[in-house]
């Protein structure tokens, strides 16, 4: 795209922000999905103080397309606990009215998204920790049916309710922060919870037992509709804790908890699902993988036109990796 795109990177002007977004997904990685994140405000007294009482749930978007152009990456400045003073970067994004037609986004559907604020989150994927294999079926069994692949995809062929069990070989997720997959089905299903399972340290302590992370849809019900991927982006963490997963603009509230504790290897992915109809069900999941986020904090509007939105974001605190586990 001669004009547009350049050694410099996008250009201001009249542009496509679509078409660019396209090239530059194929071209680079400065084009990609984030997960945009806003955290839950809170009702105030009087006086201004939080009163403890949420006035409107967090919002946990994933799949807006964004274009990052870092200015500072990496800024080791060391603070506490390991952490530090990470960079900025300049992202461009569509125009609101755009942002809008997706359907978490749509107001029509979801009416606490109204547009992109200041300290407003854009989470990226930093780098992919461990990716969940789905063009080969060794490391995968169903309760019911068969599994099959397409090159891309895990499919279960259903003959009843079940789960998707993935089995790995101890691998080690200690630098990741989040989960991420997606899920599609050609009825409509229940995705009662997904679980991650580590055995701990058992081959050198066998009084250590299997630790689980369970993932929750609790208010409502969260159902998978037919023939539309779902994707879903949550944090990977120990203890207990509260996430969200949307669709279509409806809040999923998502709790997680369980014994746990990433500090040893990944052994297993399960997901567990009921609605089978009696009919030739499918189940098929993809993108699967653990990965350390990069968060990106809106700074400032650096301009906005029909085409697209700029905004001048930064990273306030990171951490370090080599010093994560001696201080958990």
């Amino acid at each position: 795209m001669p004009g547009l795109i350049g050694s410099q990177g996008v250009r201001p002007g009249a542009l496509n922000m679509n078409r660019v977004f396209r090239a530059l997904r194929y071209r680079s990685e400065q084009a990609q999905y984030v997960t945009y994140h806003r955290q839950p405000i809170y009702k105030t007294d009087d006086y201004g103080v939080p009163s403890g009482t949420i006035g409107s749930q967090e919002l946990l978007l994933p799949d807006l397309p964004a274009i990052i152009r870092p200015a500072i990456t990496a800024d080791y400045q060391q603070e506490r606990a390991g952490n530090n003073i990470i960079g900025a970067a300049r992202i461009y994004t569509p125009n609101i009215n755009t942002i809008k037609n997706y359907a978490n986004f749509d107001q029509d559907n979801n009416t606490d998204f109204n547009e992109i604020e200041g300290w407003d989150r854009l989470i990226t994927n930093y780098r992919t920790i461990y990716s969940v294999p789905t063009d080969v079926t060794g490391s995968w069994t169903a309760e019911s049916g068969s599994i099959s692949t397409d090159g891309e995809s895990i499919t279960n062929t259903l003959t009843g309710d079940g789960y998707l069990l993935h089995t790995a070989t101890s691998k080690n997720a200690l630098e990741a922060d989040r989960l991420r997959f997606k899920i599609k089905t050609n009825f409509t299903l229940t995705l009662t919870d997904f679980t991650v399972l580590n055995i701990g340290d058992a081959e050198a302590d066998p009084a250590v037992s299997a630790q689980t992370l369970t993932y929750a849809p609790t208010t409502p019900v969260l159902t998978v509709p037919s023939g539309s991927w779902l994707t879903i982006d949550v944090p990977y963490v120990s203890g207990t804790s509260a996430t969200s997963i949307y669709r279509d603009g409806t809040r999923y509230a998502t709790t997680v908890g369980g014994t746990y504790d990433y500090e040893y290897n990944v052994n297993e992915l399960q997901l567990n699902y009921t609605g089978y109809t009696g009919v030739t069900n499918t189940v098929q999941v993809k993108e699967i993988e653990f990965y350390k986020s990069v968060s990106w904090h809106v700074h400032s509007l650096k301009d906005m036109t029909d085409g697209y939105i700029i905004f001048n974001c930064v990273r306030t605190s990171g951490r370090s990796d080599a010093k994560r586990r001696a201080y958990d």
